[in-house]
């Protein structure tokens, strides 16, 4: 009973993370030991598992009453729960709590690298992690101080590569802070904000920016309004002609999902001959 329960949350955890609230896709890498989740509030289980395996770690879920396995190196539970060596999470501080006590545990994910996460807006929320662990937190007074930050924190670790996942909200805020960071040099991605605010206060940037630079973005070459946009739009307009032997030109809306490589000329000829 206990192997398929174990079972069933490992399932849950694969099937259920685009159903899930925080909707985070699962990372490339892995950390080598495993951190245990025990408690008899399965919901509250299932939310924990989520959560390390979005960060790169190998979550299991341990029965009440089970022996720790050798190769778990923390074990996790709610405050109320928490046994002799066991970690406690508050429930309604779950993602702070959780960062704290992997960093205090010392786990890590194998992952060299920064990730930083931006919640774009007249004061931006802004959240890092050094390899796959969460590093630090804060509100900036404007826009233009996320480029500063970017440039301290890829300094400070310049043997790591920085990735910076930028939210699609608040559009010339957002631009403006592209332009910026497109500068340094860095990877960035824009990410769907409709997967980061379920769940929070409309001014909790920081939980925001927590959310965002654990989901995977679109890699941007160009800033949504850049006008280069426009030639790129008219050239991909004339392969259409050219694929479809001058049957049909893509519309500019089309066209211009296939510039920015979130459409196919394939699926993007079907769609149109769809709609036609």
């Amino acid at each position: 009973m206990a192997e398929e329960r174990r079972q069933w949350f490992l399932m849950m955890s694969e099937d259920c993370k685009v159903r899930d609230g925080l909707q985070i896709p699962l990372p490339h890498r892995r950390s080598v030991a495993r951190i245990g989740v025990r408690s008899a509030d399965f919901t509250w289980v299932h939310q924990v598992l989520i959560l390390l395996r979005s960060l790169g770690h190998r979550p299991c879920h341990l029965e009440t009453d089970e022996a720790v396995p050798h190769d778990v190196q923390v074990v996790l539970s709610t405050v109320e729960e928490c046994g002799s060596g066991e970690l406690g999470l508050r429930r309604d501080h779950l993602e702070s709590d959780l960062a704290k006590a992997l960093r205090n545990a010392g786990t890590t994910t194998g992952e060299r690298r920064v990730v930083i996460g931006v919640d774009p807006g007249p004061r931006p929320g802004v959240v890092w992690s050094v390899d796959g662990r969460e590093e630090g937190a804060k509100q900036l007074d404007r826009p233009d101080d996320v480029v500063r930050v970017v440039r301290e924190l890829s300094e400070a670790h310049d043997n790591r590569p920085t990735l910076v996942r930028v939210g699609d909200g608040d559009p010339g805020v957002r631009n403006r802070i592209l332009r910026d960071l497109f500068d340094t040099g860095h990877a960035v991605e824009l990410v769907d904000e409709r997967r980061t605010s379920k769940g929070l206060a409309r001014h909790d940037h920081i939980g925001a920016a927590r959310r965002i630079h654990r989901l995977r973005g679109r890699a941007m070459g160009l800033v949504p309004d850049d006008p280069r946009w426009e030639g790129m739009v008219r050239d991909v307009q004339r392969q259409s002609r050219e694929w479809t032997e001058g049957r049909l030109t893509l519309p500019s809306g089309l066209a211009l999902e296939v510039a920015r490589g979130e459409l196919s000329m394939a699926e993007a000829v079907a769609k149109m001959e769809g709609i036609s």
